[in-house]
């Protein structure tokens, strides 16, 4: 109803030109696409310029930590949970608990049956949660992302390995203090021919939870580049001069976004792009999958970490089985 008039008004622009050629009797309709083109150019600037006053206005009424949770839902990746059908064989299914759950952590409200305390003794609410190392559960959300990831490099690269150990320095120096020196080193994935054929690529996975007091009063771009600075100054020169290879970080929030600019989304996007060129589907509908893909993956281990369930974790059927262009129109999921 508040924008039925504005919409009447768009409708009548556009079809301006239709309604001459009818009420003018013309045997054969007269369109400029150029016009028409520009017509819709102009609906959707003001459709974007009202909505993002509209989100300005709502954004004004909200305190700092619903900013940044409403900042964090805007994210690459971080809503595909919500606009998939709940297809259990496809791995997008949550039981009505997991998706009461879900939301709960997206608007950050209270929720009830979970425990007064944690095992580590301080009070437990979905912010504790997230962070509290107890038992690992926190652990997991890396664990996942980076066996997912795994799985898909495989159709698509050689010698692709999980937890690879780095080799031990003989006296190589580093200009950066914070550069990993031990011998016992490990990243996450390496996986051959990725970026340059041959080459062997190596990826390290870290996921964080923006709402942490430690993150108050950053930027949540700021964020994501920090962890990039900070595991790029730990591996890439040593990657560089001992592995001879490349080093990419992939930082992803726990509510599953990915920052449009960050070093992860590039990556994700050269993968979309390498197994649409294997499997001839269209890229965008690859990229699709892959997001939301990530985005169970991590909404899943952030529910462990909330419910601490036992329960046997959901295995989806592995990448070179799925046919994504089957699992999307099954899902209905737009790319």
């Amino acid at each position: 109803m508040e924008i039925a008039e504005e919409e009447l008004e768009n409708s009548r622009m556009l079809t301006d030109s239709l309604t001459h050629n009818i009420m003018e009797q013309k045997q054969v309709f007269e369109v400029d696409r150029a016009n028409e083109k520009r017509i819709l150019q102009q609906i959707s600037d003001r459709r974007n310029s009202r909505q993002q006053e509209e989100l300005e206005s709502i954004r004004s009424t909200m305190d700092e930590d619903k900013k940044k949770m409403n900042q964090c839902c805007q994210e690459r990746g971080a809503s595909n949970w919500l606009t998939s059908l709940p297809i259990a064989d496809l791995g997008f299914a949550l039981s009505k608990q997991e998706f009461r759950d879900a939301i709960a952590i997206r608007f950050n409200l209270h929720l009830y049956g979970l425990p007064d305390r944690c095992a580590c003794g301080d009070v437990f609410n979905i912010n504790h949660s997230m962070q509290c190392k107890r038992q690992g559960y926190v652990t997991l959300r890396h664990n996942e992302i980076r066996d997912a990831t795994v799985e898909m490099l495989k159709e698509v690269c050689s010698d692709v390995t999980s937890e690879p150990s780095l080799i031990p320095l003989t006296g190589e120096n580093f200009t950066l203090r914070s550069a990993n020196t031990s011998d016992e080193a490990k990243l996450d994935i390496s996986a051959r021919s990725f970026w340059i054929r041959g080459q062997r690529a190596f990826f390290d996975v870290r996921v964080f939870y923006p709402l942490a007091h430690s993150y108050r009063n950053q930027e949540l771009h700021a964020i994501h580049r920090s962890h990039e600075l900070e595991k790029r100054r730990q591996y890439n020169q040593r990657v560089i001069q001992v592995e001879h290879g490349s080093f990419t970080p992939l930082v992803f929030t726990s509510l599953g976004g990915i920052d449009s600019n960050s070093e992860c989304a590039k990556f994700y996007d050269r993968l979309a792009e390498l197994l649409a060129a294997k499997r001839g589907d269209p890229k965008s509908i690859v990229s699709t999958w892959i997001r939301c893909r990530l985005s169970f993956s991590l909404l899943r281990s952030s529910l462990i970490c909330l419910r601490g369930s036992r329960t046997r974790p959901f295995d989806p059927e592995r990448v070179a089985d799925t046919a994504i262009d089957v699992a999307l129109e099954n899902a209905q999921l737009q790319s």
